[in-house]
Order: structure tokens, then sequence, then C-alpha cells
């Protein structure tokens, strides 16, 4: 069975005149490849999850190995393959409102592999150059030590802080503009979950540290894999208790409660922050 290979650049995969994600397709994954599927080995036989063919691709590879076996080429701005001209790199944020939700899935597990791929082809116990799991599994062996390195997944909490305005009962949320946002978006409360923690422990802790406030009425609302560099994104929505707004200066440039009929501009569509400012939008008159 041929196999459907991604070509990766850091956050951004190369994609073709069409706007999408390009595909290389060969009788075989070169061992630079890493596969996308989702496997788990028993007794020594690899038990495939998710077969390759409802997959969009099969495999990722990065840029720098797909051309040094001349899968495809530099050219100007871009690149060229053997069947396809003006392949160009497009990040990740900039193809999340523009896919579906389980391509936008399995385009954040490529750059994750890749990049895990890259970071691990020496032990960092020993130094010796690692080898890949003879059996399916994603993980990079010693084979020195024998030690395993498994890609690792950090979870991140990311909050929708809810108020009514206190004169005029107008539904709001807590809306945070950081440094790196100049073109004015804001976006929510966000960040590491630290060791230790639980992730209700973390929202609680994030949004004391970074605006100030204390939260209640703590509410999961969804899940979105993120990869930078390779985050796992966990979405609550929240009631502001007390507390006045005082920034972390080192992360935020401001944050405000905007009425929810009045937000500035706000996270891309696609995004699991779009998708819960949305939903205290569409939620409305708030409890």
């Amino acid at each position: 069975m041929s196999v459907k290979i991604w070509v990766v650049c850091d956050d951004g995969v190369l994609i073709d005149d069409h706007s999408m994600p390009f595909v290389i397709t060969l009788d075989e994954a070169p061992t630079q490849a890493v596969s996308l599927g989702f496997t788990e080995t028993h007794d020594g036989h690899c038990v495939a999850l998710v077969k390759d063919h409802t997959l969009p691709a099969t495999h990722a590879i990065s840029s720098t190995d797909a051309i040094s076996l001349k899968l495809i080429f530099p050219y100007g701005q871009g690149y060229d393959a053997k069947d396809a001209k003006n392949l160009r790199l497009l990040s990740f944020r900039e193809l999340i409102n523009t896919s579906t939700a389980s391509t936008i899935s399995l385009l954040s597990r490529a750059i994750m592999l890749i990049r895990w791929h890259q970071d691990h082809r020496f032990c960092s116990r020993c130094g010796t150059r690692t080898v890949l799991h003879s059996g399916g599994e994603h993980a990079m062996i010693c084979p020195a030590c024998r030690h395993r390195a498994y890609p690792r997944v950090q979870p991140c909490i990311i909050i929708a802080i809810t108020r009514r305005h206190p004169k005029t009962g107008n539904p709001q949320i807590l809306l945070a503009r950081h440094h790196r946002h100049k073109s004015g978006v804001h976006g929510l409360i966000a960040g590491f979950v630290e060791a230790g923690e639980t992730l209700e422990m973390a929202a609680h802790r994030e949004a004391l540290e970074e605006v100030g406030v204390s939260i209640t009425d703590l509410k999961y609302f969804g899940s979105q894999s993120w990869p930078y560099p390779s985050n796992l994104m966990a979405g609550f929505i929240a009631t502001h208790a007390h507390g006045d707004i005082k920034i972390e200066p080192n992360e935020l440039a401001s944050a405000n409660f905007f009425d929810i009929n009045a937000l500035p501009a706000i996270p891309a569509a696609g995004t699991i922050a779009h998708q819960l400012i949305e939903a205290v939008v569409q939620q409305g008159d708030l409890a």
C-alpha cells in the first residue's frame, strides 16, 4: 500500500497552489518519515488503531529531509516537486481557519512528531544516536543505555472569565492583549499546568497571576491540540468572583472586561480561544 507524506518545517506545512497541504505519494515510507497513525504494540505485534486509508496523510517528513531525499527542490521563495510547482510553506496558525477539525488535529500531530523526532536524535542521558522503535511505537530508543524518549504533550489551560457589569448588568467577558499581538487582537487568559497541579488548580492560579482576579463556577468546555511547541489546550468557562484587574506586565499589555456585544478583535476562527468566546456570546444572558 502506498504512503502519503506531508512536508513539515517548524510550525508549518508545505501547501499546493490550492492552499491544501501538499501530499507526496510513495510506494513505501523513507526511514526519515514519521508515521502519523495511532498504534499499540501487543506481544511484539503492531496494532493500528487508525487505518491509513482514513487519513489525508499517513506520514510526515521534515523539509530538510525531503530536500536531501530529492522529494522537493527549493526554487525561488518556495519549492517544486517532480509532479508539482509553486509549493510554499504555510504556518499552522494560517491554516487553522481554512481546514477541517480532523485535518487540523492531524497537522498538529505532524508538527509535534517531526519536532520530537528532530529533538531526540541523540540520547539525552548518554549522547548515543537513537533509533526508532522497531515495533511501530512512537519512541526513540537509545541502543546503548535503552533509554526511551516518547513524544510529550504539555497541558495548558485557557479560560473565558465572565461577569455582569457592576453598573449596567450587561454580560461581559475578560479579554487580554498579549505583547506579541501588535495587531490589537485580544485573547483569553491561558498558561501552562505546573508540576503537581490539576487543570482546575492551574486555572485558578493563572487567573490570579495574570490579571489578579479570583474565579468561581469553573466549567470544562473542551480541548485542542496546539503545536506551540506541543501543547494540549484545555478550555474552561468561569465566573469572576472578586478582585480588580491588575495585569502581569511581563505577560500582558492590557486586560479589560468587555460587553459581549462590543468586543475588540479576537483570535481567529478555528482556535479554541475563538470557540470559547463565541460560546459566551451565544450564551448571552449570563446566569
